[in-house]
């Protein structure tokens, strides 16, 4: 039984992993597509089924391992032996046990899947860290990807021939804070509330895009103000605001960036696994 449809599946808050899943797609050609944006709560409260004669490209963002809300993303995933390429996207530092987790969770939803790859994006919560990445290079690999991942599915080879590994930090606590989340898989990553604090400018127009955006309906745009607790810290809402009135208030969040900036300044490539 050939493929049929092509369903483009992505968790993007601000918006790098959805252009990462569009261009590793892009070389699949003659099939329908589908797309299956689980940004808003109401798309995840959906069950998303996927049969053997369909083919989801995934992508999710990391941070060390899957971001948030990988338990209710999967949970509305139900694949039925469904051919399955998966993608991460990371700030240029480390994706850690992202791709492993990756795996065992689509393999635990009924998906095969055939294909994994790990690549850099500018970082969600500082900007100049991998600044103008996915640059043309970049993008020419996930290309190359794409390809050779449909062509071997098309060949009926849904198999992982090579198994994702660790990727480790060159930060000795990065390394502590991955070697913890191998140890513990159950335990989702979560930002502490202190790291969270944003604000709103009086730049603010009220277009309501952040409101729309926003993973955890966290957002009162006539208040003002963020529901701390509710929120991901995906960072969505400062990064989709056309008017840049969004910006975090965390003197803790600002501390941790300044010390991954000086480790991220070295360029890492894109990893893929067939």
């Amino acid at each position: 039984m050939g493929i049929k449809k092509l369903h483009l599946v992505y968790f993007s808050p601000s918006g790098s992993t959805e252009r990462a899943v569009r261009t590793v797609a892009s070389v699949i050609e003659g099939l329908s597509v589908e797309v299956h944006d689980l940004l808003t709560s109401g798309s995840r409260k959906k069950k998303h089924v996927f049969s053997p004669d369909d083919l989801v490209v995934f992508g999710m963002m990391t941070a060390g391992k899957l971001f948030t809300l990988s338990d209710e993303i999967f949970a509305c995933l139900e694949g039925h032996d469904t051919p399955f390429i998966g993608i991460i996207t990371y700030g240029n530092g480390y994706y850690g046990i992202a791709l492993t987790e990756m795996l065992g969770r689509a393999e635990g939803r009924g998906f095969k899947v055939a294909a994994l790859g790990a690549f850099i994006s500018r970082h969600s919560m500082d900007t100049a860290i991998a600044h103008g990445r996915p640059d043309a290079e970049d993008m020419k690999t996930m290309r190359d990807f794409g390809r050779k991942a449909f062509m071997k599915i098309q060949g009926g080879d849904y198999s992982l021939h090579e198994r994702p590994k660790t990727n480790w930090s060159s930060w000795e606590m990065g390394n502590k804070v991955i070697a913890y989340r191998e140890e513990h898989p159950e335990e989702p990553y979560a930002l502490p509330t202190d790291c969270k604090a944003k604000e709103i400018s009086d730049d603010c127009i009220r277009c309501g895009v952040c409101v729309q955006r926003c993973p955890v309906d966290a957002i009162d745009i006539e208040a003002r103000t963020f529901d701390l607790e509710a929120c991901i810290g995906c960072w969505g809402c400062i990064n989709r605001c056309p008017r840049h009135a969004i910006t975090s208030t965390s003197q803790d969040m600002a501390d941790i960036m300044r010390k991954f900036g000086a480790r991220f300044e070295a360029r890492r490539e894109p990893e893929f696994f067939l």
